[in-house]
């Protein structure tokens, strides 16, 4: 078993920890995917350049001849506008990666980690630990348990946005925020979405003038199922067959998006098993220091919070930062201005 100094599992917001002030420590840094989050890779940044390419869509189709303007859509180069997205994101997170790794005090570690003992960590072959350690590990999209739904494949916001083509008929599972973005943009650029919703609203979670907003607007411009449940799918042919609730009707299409929530990392750390106090729904407990239940480790992001905010998990990271070097004078996390 190897002691570092400093362990920080995910190199999201957790890899801003790392400063000249920590120069002297002896560091791993553990992630199993790309350097930057969810937010830089598979969230944030690269959905809002593909909503940004489906507005335009949407000005050439129907706002230009709204307002007098004689604009055509003539459907979207989907390969174009991904390698436009991605071909600017992978380098970022290559180079963060690469920045790490030249770091003589900093060893990085590419692999699931799972907890082993309170702060004993088995990443891949190795078993790693440290005095100091800081939890950064994140959250994934919700899979409902739908019979056939591995066998047919879906999507997620992890996937979706580096299909190879764009899907003429999409299913999107959900109504949530991601659901509503991510259909709706595939809308525009051409696919036909319809929209399978558990509840009767959009965006059921937001205020209820926004939920009647958006629920009206979508019902006019997709094929939007409410009180609707998927029993099961299968694959017939090239078609993937939803069977839904509750009339048992079939719906054919040729890709699945899954944006049913998310849920934290946990459980996939083991983190309770080894006396991690844990709320209800899977989160982190910590103080308000950011400090979880086991002495030394501390715990940020959205492994911690189900307000999953890019700078929410920024904010918490210099809290973070500055508590581990300052045990006797700690600042308290303040979420008083999340909205």
């Amino acid at each position: 078993m190897r002691t570092h100094d400093l362990v920080i599992i995910g190199a999201g917001s957790g890899n801003s920890i790392i400063g000249p002030e920590h120069d002297d420590l002896d560091i791993a840094m553990v992630e199993r995917g790309l350097f930057g989050g969810t937010c830089m890779n598979v969230g944030c940044i690269p959905s809002k350049m593909l909503v940004y390419a489906a507005e335009i869509a949407e000005l050439a189709a129907h706002t230009g001849p709204q307002l007098g303007v004689r604009t055509t859509f003539d459907g979207a180069d989907w390969t174009a506008i991904r390698d436009r997205i991605f071909d600017r994101i992978d380098p970022i997170a290559a180079a963060g990666e690469d920045y790490r790794k030249g770091l003589d005090n900093v060893t990085v570690y590419q692999d699931s980690a799972a907890f082993v003992g309170p702060k004993e960590i088995q990443v891949g072959d190795d078993i790693i630990t440290a005095e100091q350690i800081v939890i950064a590990a994140g959250a994934r999209a919700f899979i409902p348990p739908i019979p056939g739904l591995d066998e047919v494949g879906y999507h997620t916001s992890d996937t979706i946005m580096r299909v190879d083509e764009l899907p003429k008929r999409l299913a999107v599972l959900g109504g949530g925020y991601i659901a509503t973005e991510l259909g709706n943009v595939f809308g525009l650029l051409g696919s036909e979405v319809t929209f399978i919703v558990r509840s009767d609203a959009m965006l059921r979670n937001e205020d209820e003038a926004i939920s009647a907003a958006f629920t009206e607007a979508y019902r006019q411009k997709f094929d939007t199922r409410f009180m609707t449940d998927v029993a099961s799918a299968r694959t017939d042919g090239d078609d993937i067959v939803l069977e839904l609730l509750p009339d048992g009707e079939e719906l054919r299409v040729d890709a699945v998006l899954v944006a049913t929530g998310r849920v934290p990392n946990g459980d996939q750390l083991r983190l309770a098993e080894h006396g991690y106090a844990m709320d209800d729904a899977g989160y982190v407990v910590t103080d308000t220091h950011l400090r979880t239940s086991i002495d030394g480790v501390f715990a940020l992001g959205d492994i911690t919070n189900p307000v999953q905010l890019k700078h929410v998990a920024n904010h918490e990271a210099r809290v973070v930062a500055h508590n581990l070097s300052n045990p006797d004078s700690m600042i308290e996390v303040n979420h008083e201005l999340i909205p």
